[in-house]
């Protein structure tokens, strides 16, 4: 009896084990295949990249930017002056005067501002990239964190079916007199806990999966069902430096330092002298003649000195943000990097380390139950170090597929090769 409740019972058939321990069939029991098409982590980052309003917002700003830096070049509107005199009770001969004026846009005037605005289209076109790096972090842990849940709801399910089996067994015992009560009690309060554990699991796969259907733009309520654990990407040889300079967090803080020193010298600029040029017609005691001139504006007073102030401390600003995002830079990568190699070498044995010596006390347990020399409370013990092996190699191999990832991102590449 005890042989026909093990064998159909505690096998722990799971599709998630087979991704540990090689070479297993899936087996009858095994959960169904999602029915959607699965949505795989790199699909997941184009359709988040598409979708995303932080990148579209940015994208829109980085298009207004492009055309302001291309009418920059233009010059200034002219103004027209229009007056009369000797306007009155008296019969006096009206004069009237039109004047024409034109800014002359002309040296350091003109050419700051044009510099500003193509500084201030390429820092809104870096902002781009670091908008839509921003939420290829968030996407991949959001879809990490779906896939996690998953495997445990799926290993929970079978850890659950199997006690169940063995409840059933028990309870009958109980009823012929052969076993404990309390054998019964302690059973069916780990069917309880594994039951709550499970609950628990499918409500992180919910919440997740919501999570990931805002950021994609697909509210599938079987989204959850359709994720895919990825496979560590390779993590590619180049210097600290170079991935430092080439993040899109710092390149947009240069970018920056660069739009706010170009900003600050078209500031400058203004305070300097400038020209107009002036013409127009004036009728004059019955004379109509033109008139000519040229005004100047002299750099004395207050020479636009509080927004050169202003743009010369935004430039200070910029620069100990770049300096500052640098910093975090090299930070990020060295302890992504490291996780990295540490995750990848503990994945790698994770399976002769855990999960074996786990495999071959779930076996001993359920050979000494099928003799009579082990009793159901054994046996569950046993199953429960398995399902728990089961659970932290499957936690190893995906921190260690997420870290890869991250490490990825914060060397400035994509996050899938």
């Amino acid at each position: 009896m005890a042989s026909a409740v093990l064998g159909a019972s505690l096998c722990l058939p799971l599709v998630a084990a087979a991704q540990v321990v090689p070479g297993r069939a899936p087996l009858p029991s095994d959960p169904p295949a999602p029915s959607g098409a699965p949505l795989t982590l790199d699909a997941a980052l184009a359709l988040a990249r598409q979708y995303a309003p932080a990148v579209r917002a940015a994208q829109a700003r980085a298009t207004a930017e492009a055309a302001a830096a291309d009418a920059a070049g233009r010059w200034r509107n002219p103004t027209v002056d229009l007056s009369v005199e000797n306007l009155g009770p008296q019969d006096l001969d009206h004069d009237a005067f039109v004047w024409f004026t034109q800014p002359l846009d002309i040296g350091a005037r003109r050419s700051t501002r044009i510099a500003a605005a193509r500084a201030s289209r390429d820092f809104m076109a870096r902002e781009v990239d670091a908008r839509a790096r921003l939420v290829d972090l968030v996407v991949v842990d959001t879809y990490l964190a779906v896939v996690r849940a998953r495997q445990a709801v799926v290993l929970l399910e079978a850890h659950e079916r199997a006690i169940e089996d063995v409840v059933s067994l028990v309870r009958r015992r109980v009823a012929e007199g052969v076993a404990p009560e309390g054998d019964l009690r302690k059973l069916e309060a780990e069917k309880a806990r594994t039951r709550i554990a499970r609950v628990r699991s499918e409500i992180a796969v919910r919440q997740q999966a919501l999570a990931l259907g805002v950021l994609t733009g697909q509210p599938d309520p079987d989204l959850g069902t359709r994720v895919v654990a990825p496979a560590p990407p390779p993590l590619t040889t180049i210097g600290i430096e170079a991935a430092i300079e080439q993040r899109a967090d710092v390149r947009a803080a240069a970018s920056r330092v660069d739009e706010r020193r170009t900003a600050a010298a078209a500031e400058r600029a203004l305070g300097s002298t400038a020209f107009a040029l002036t013409g127009g017609y004036k009728r004059t005691s019955g004379f109509n003649t033109g008139t000519a001139g040229i005004s100047i504006d002299l750099p004395v007073g207050l020479r636009n000195t509080p927004a050169r102030l202003r743009a010369e401390a935004e430039v200070t600003a910029a620069t100990l943000e770049l300096e500052q995002a640098r910093a975090a830079a090299r930070a990020d990568i060295e302890q992504a990097v490291l996780a990295a190699r540490v995750l990848a070498e503990e994945a790698t044995r994770i399976a002769e380390t855990l999960v074996e010596p786990a495999v071959v006390a779930q076996r001993a347990a359920r050979a000494a139950f099928r003799e009579g020399t082990g009793d159901a409370l054994s046996l569950v013990d046993a199953d429960r170090v398995y399902l728990d092996s089961q659970r932290e190699a499957l936690a190893v191999q995906l921190d260690a597929a997420t870290a890869s990832i991250r490490a990825r991102l914060a060397l400035g590449e994509d996050p899938l090769p």
